[in-house]
């Protein structure tokens, strides 16, 4: 989906589980969403409303969005989740899109995405892995085969045990001779979490035009703490941007705090904020925006900002993304969302290998010297921990793994998968 068509609002952020109102083996899913528009005093002035629907096993199937009546309805093909969207500009339908994958040794080989809008737009993805196993190339055609008008080609290499990883990003319009290039370079802890990413881009010619890197921290808890922007200018690393986490007793993300640097002042500038709150019953999660005027904060209109929402099911992950269609007149734009929540009994999965229930498994479960490591997506980790709490294991993967666990004593152990410094499922996995 063309970005200059849908702005994407909110991506997605694991909700945590552990709010004391919730007991432990539960996990949420958003069933009813009101957009809220409110004025300057606070005052709603109105009001948008969409539903969400999930078949029996939990997976969604369709939701609706305020403000754009988009459309989404999901299937599961191989087990692993499909989807085709609809929006609606007034009533009439505007765009579809559809996402189907082909599989090669349980590793995605393509992925073939079409979007419509009164014409199909087809797009195709090709994946190349290396001898261990990790992303080597991933190559991105725009149109049907035969019709090269637009390529993307990423090339991967991974030094320091992973833990540093070299991604080239090349486009080039054959038609037009012209070829672009990116280079980001990831650097990850002992645990992979990423500590920082530094960009560079060329011009066609092949000079550096522009250098930007980013760097995170995390609470002793590991959640993010911050991530702070510098750009390279007039020789050296400038200050820009700084987004921060607040987080509750609980864990809950409280604040999301965006702010600049301030050369005159020499310090950090708070000004806009997305204020996040879980009511006290557990059932209504509330996401409010709000800008700095002179030393209070005011309502802010939702711009285009990433927030969150998302959940995830041990063994099974589950997304929603919002869109909202630019309003160039600010009419459009919503002040606030809230969202009644469901909570469902998560299952354990313990002692199962049906790959038809499971977007993440770990098998065979029980296991004994060898464990498999299956997941939909790729540049994720994998974190084993004892019940002490102790790191065992930490390792980067693409899609899926195998892991050596023959020296590890028998008994239970936890593991996490992570994505994009979220935490996307987690379950206990039990050796012989």
């Amino acid at each position: 989906m063309k970005k200059s068509i849908l702005s994407i609002i909110i991506a997605v952020m694991a909700i945590g589980v552990g709010h004391a109102q919730i007991r432990e083996g539960m996990i949420a899913q958003p069933t009813h969403i009101v957009g809220k528009r409110i004025d300057a005093d606070g005052e709603v002035t109105s009001t948008l409303e969409a539903d969400f629907t999930y078949d029996e096993d939990g997976r969604p199937q369709t939701f609706r969005i305020p403000d754009y009546y988009l459309s989404t309805y999901y299937t599961i093909i191989d087990g692993y989740l499909n989807k085709e969207s609809t929006s609606h500009g007034n009533g009439h339908p505007i765009l579809t899109e559809n996402l189907s994958y082909t599989y090669e040794e349980d590793k995605i080989k393509t992925a073939l995405y079409t979007w419509s809008h009164g014409y199909d737009y087809p797009q195709y993805w090709e994946y190349t892995y290396g001898e261990d196993g990790r992303l080597a190339r991933k190559d991105y055609l725009n149109g049907e085969p035969g019709y090269e008008e637009f390529h993307q080609h990423f090339i991967y290499e991974y030094e320091n045990d992973g833990k540093t990883k070299i991604q080239n990003y090349w486009t080039s319009w054959p038609a037009q001779g012209m070829l672009l290039r990116q280079k980001n370079v990831y650097q990850y802890d002992d645990e992979y979490r990423l500590i920082s990413r530094h960009i560079e881009d060329y011009s066609v010619e092949g000079e550096l035009v522009g250098s930007t890197i980013d760097t995170y921290t995390y609470t002793p808890n590991g959640k993010l703490d911050t991530q702070v922007t510098r750009t390279m200018a007039d020789g050296g690393w400038a200050n820009s941007h700084i987004m921060h986490y607040v987080y509750g007793a609980d864990e809950q993300v409280m604040e999301q705090q965006d702010g600049s640097w301030s050369a005159e002042d020499g310090e950090w500038v708070i000004d806009h904020k997305v204020v996040f709150e879980l009511s006290e019953d557990g059932t209504t999660y509330t996401v409010s925006f709000y800008k700095k005027s002179g030393e209070e904060w005011v309502w802010d209109v939702f711009n285009n900002q990433t927030i969150l929402f998302g959940s995830a099911l041990k063994n099974q992950q589950r997304t929603m993304r919002f869109y909202q269609s630019e309003v160039h007149n600010g009419s459009g734009r919503i002040n606030q969302f809230e969202m009644t929540l469901v909570y469902t009994v998560e299952p354990e999965y313990l002692g199962t290998n049906d790959n038809s229930l499971a977007h993440c498994s770990i098998y065979p479960n029980p296991g004994s010297d060898n464990v498999k490591v299956a997941a939909p997506m790729e540049d994720a980790v994998i974190r084993f921990y004892n019940l002490q709490g102790q790191l065992i294991l930490a390792r980067p993967f693409d899609f899926n793994t195998e892991i050596n666990a023959e020296s590890w004593p028998s008994g239970m152990y936890l593991w996490e998968i992570w994505h994009d410094n979220n935490k996307e499922t987690s379950g206990k996995w039990v050796k012989k």
